[in-house]
Order: structure tokens, then C-alpha cells, then sequence
């Protein structure tokens, strides 16, 4: 009899778990799926009536990213530039162009890091490109073998131009990007057209561009929201669960077993390359902390969350401004003459007037404090402001076979997918 009792109670004891876990399962389901609801991409105006359709990123050659220095020099893909060593070199800096296809900057520097035997740490550059692309960028590193360097030798990626030097390359130490971008299929490909579009088309809206939320995942601004409300179990729910369309079918698989808190089977079938996704779930199977899993996160990517989220509602803000034109209004905050757009933050200053008014009322709605942006252990997000329009330089054209290439010139910070987007209209 007494055996009985116990069995009923452990049975009793699983049934309340089980219901309790499906409760949880469903509920945070529905958190989810209303996020999703409330913040789609926000990429959704246009200041001209330019269209000719087309597909971009077919292939990475299509996309030529050539960085140019802070000292207008453009490093050309494919060509090598004399910098000058420093006379009194300390041996602890040097600089190099890197050359890559197919490559995420942080991925490639990871695999440099590698085979040099050094942390990623001892690597610096300016700013991320394009996986999808050709790419070209100054990196920065110390305290590595030179030789090392010079002797490295990894699939599309190329090292040249070593400079001995006594200083870091910091994010944002670039004066900007070139791009050479083939538009494929156009609907409508006409030399008349891009005659117009050349003459024409000067201002863009300076939207972060979509690479900034995500491209097969773009979630990345709502679990920035979620890391803000410190609601640290849906944050990571949604960046290592919540499979998706364009997910593969193996880590759809994985994606599903941490939606179904089978933790450590979700972390035998996500494929190796999720790094960040695996590194997070053995954490949480550790500490059973949430937020201990997201700090186990290197800090540039902790912080790209947040930055997202700052980043969907400038979009959100450049929204509401276009139904009042961009020229300079009163009370605005103007950043080389244009007006400017906050990303929130703990130290950000508000512009007054109408757009004032915009974007106390985005600030209002998104329920947001100076408090929310200081994330103990996390990180602390000051904010700034940014240019709702910014300027192309140099655009030109040229047609080849059923495409045409443009090739024009963005400070940094600007997309150029913010300017094709006014020709391709998705």
C-alpha cells in the first residue's frame, strides 16, 4: 500500500511539472509572437520616385566594400598601398589591410587570432563589413609576431600592407566606405533612368539598414528590447530558441529542443558553427541563469543587442519626421546641417519643437528611463544622435548585360543598402 501512495505521488509531482512546463511553454509563446507583432522592421518610406527592381548579393562580387581611411585614402580591392612605417616604433602595434569574401570581420579576425596563436583581443578595426561581399578594411593588433602575420594563409581572406606603428585602431576610425554594387535582373533597365538617378539622387534616409537587426533572423532589436526590460528568459528564448522560416533544418531542429527546455540535447544538435547560441546554452545548463548566459557573451556582441533596439526606433523616429519633411525645422539638432535623430540612452539630449515632440512620444511609448539603460555587469548605453539624411558621394553608373553597377562613396555609419533600397522597393 505504502508503495502505492509513493508511486502516486511522484506521478502527481510529474503531471503538476508537466503541466506547469506546458503552462510556461505557451505563455512564453505567446510574449514572443506578440513582440514579433509589435516590431516588425520599420523600413518603410522613400524619398524618391526612382524604381528599377533587381537582386543584389547573388554573388560576393557582386558587393565591393572598400574602406576609406580617415585620411580619404581607399583601399582598393586587390591593391597594395605603401603606409609608412614610424621611425620610432616601440614594437608593440601594427597595422594591415585585410582582403576578404565571405567572411564576417569578427569571424575572419577570430581565424588571424588563430593562427597566430594570440586572443581576438589583441585585434582591432573600425568597423564590421558585409559578409556577403568583397571587402577591404584597415585592422589594427598588438604584441603579434609580424612573420606570423605575413606568413597567414586562410581561404579568401588576404593580409597586406603591414604598417609598424605606435597606435590603436578604435571603432569608428574610418572616414567611410566605397561601394561597387551589381544590380542583377532590374525590371527596368534603362540608361535614361540612371542618367536621372545620377544626377538626382544626392540625399538618402539614413535608416540602419537591415543587416543591423539580422538578415535570416532579424530579431536581434527585440531581444535588445527584451535585455532592456531585463525580461532575460524570453531574451533567451528568442536568440537560441524560436526556430524561423529561413532557419536551416538543423538548427531549426536545435532551435526547437530550447524552446522545449531539452538544453542539453539542443546543445549536441546545434551545428558548431552557432557559437554563441552553444556557448549560451552550456552556461545556462551550469548557472540556470539566464542573464549569466548572455554576460558569458564577448561584450561587442552584448552590446549589438541594445544597439538594435536604439536603432529600430531612430527608424522609428525618421517614420514620424518624414510626414513633416526633412529641411531644417525649428528646435531641431542639426549634425553636419541635417537634422538629427536620437538613439536613446542614458545621456542622450532631446531635440525640441516638432521634433521634440516625435521623440518624446516614441521615448513615452517604448515606457523607456535613463535607469534601463545602465545594465549592471551588462553594460551602460549612453546614446547619441545621427543624421535622419545624409548625403551620397560620387555616384556613378555603368550598364553590363542584363545588370548595371553603381559605385558611389557613404560616411561611416551609412548603409548602402539604405540607398539601393529606393531603387530596389523591398
Amino acid at each position: 500500500m505504502k508503495f502505492h501512495i509513493i508511486k502516486r505521488k511522484e506521478e502527481t509531482i510529474k503531471n503538476l511539472k508537466e503541466k506547469s512546463k506546458r503552462f510556461r511553454l505557451k505563455f512564453r509563446d505567446k510574449v514572443i509572437k506578440e513582440y514579433f507583432k509589435k516590431m516588425p522592421l520599420n523600413l518603410n518610406r522613400y524619398l524618391t520616385n526612382f524604381y528599377t527592381g533587381g537582386i543584389i548579393k547573388k554573388y560576393p562580387e557582386d558587393f565591393i566594400v572598400e574602406e576609406i581611411t580617415p585620411e580619404g585614402i581607399i583601399l582598393e580591392v586587390g591593391k597594395s598601398i605603401k603606409f609608412k612605417d614610424v621611425d620610432n616604433w616601440k614594437g608593440n602595434f601594427i597595422h594591415f589591410t585585410l582582403e576578404k569574401k565571405n567572411w564576417t570581420t569578427l569571424d575572419a579576425i577570430v581565424e588571424i587570432a588563430k593562427r597566430v596563436g594570440v586572443s581576438r583581443k589583441h585585434f582591432g578595426f573600425a568597423g564590421n563589413k558585409d559578409k556577403v561581399a568583397i571587402t577591404t578594411q584597415r585592422v589594427g593588433c598588438f604584441n603579434v609576431n609580424l612573420n606570423k602575420l605575413k606568413n597567414v594563409k586562410i581561404k579568401n581572406i588576404v593580409l597586406r600592407d603591414f604598417q609598424k606603428t605606435n597606435k590603436k585602431i578604435k571603432l569608428g576610425h574610418l572616414w567611410g566606405n566605397r561601394f561597387t554594387i551589381r544590380v542583377r535582373e532590374p525590371e527596368v533597365l534603362d540608361k535614361s533612368l540612371l542618367k536621372k538617378i545620377k544626377k538626382e539622387y544626392k540625399i538618402f534616409l539614413n535608416y540602419y539598414g537591415i543587416q543591423r537587426f539580422g538578415e535570416k533572423r532579424p530579431i536581434t532589436h527585440i531581444v535588445g528590447k527584451l535585455i532592456l526590460e531585463r525580461d532575460w528568459e524570453n531574451a533567451f528564448y528568442l536568440y537560441c530558441g524560436t526556430p524561423l522560416p529561413n532557419d536551416d533544418e538543423k538548427s531549426k531542429l536545435a532551435r526547437k529542443l530550447v524552446d522545449e527546455e531539452d538544453f542539453k540535447e539542443a546543445y549536441r544538435k546545434y551545428p558548431r558553427v552557432f557559437i554563441y547560441e552553444r556557448k549560451m546554452i552550456k552556461i545556462y545548463l551550469k548557472t540556470n541563469s539566464y542573464k549569466e548566459a548572455f554576460l558569458a557573451l564577448p561584450p561587442y556582441l552584448r552590446c549589438m543587442f541594445v544597439n538594435a533596439y536604439q536603432s529600430y526606433l531612430f527608424n522609428e523616429i525618421v517614420n514620424r519626421r518624414y510626414e513633416y519633411g526633412f529641411n531644417k525645422l525649428e528646435g531641431d539638432i542639426l549634425i553636419d546641417n541635417f537634422p538629427s535623430a536620437p538613439l536613446f540612452g542614458y545621456k542622450v539630449r532631446f531635440a525640441s519643437g516638432i521634433q521634440g515632440e516625435i521623440e518624446r512620444e516614441v521615448y513615452e511609448e517604448e515606457n523607456l528611463s535613463k535607469e534601463k539603460f545602465k545594465i549592471d555587469k551588462f553594460g551602460y548605453f549612453q546614446g547619441d544622435r545621427r543624421e535622419m539624411i545624409q548625403k551620397i558621394y560620387n555616384l556613378d553608373y555603368s550598364i553590363d548585360s542584363n545588370s548595371y553597377i553603381l559605385r558611389f562613396s557613404l560616411k561611416k555609419g551609412c548603409y548602402a543598402t539604405s540607398v539601393l533600397r529606393e531603387l530596389l522597393r523591398r
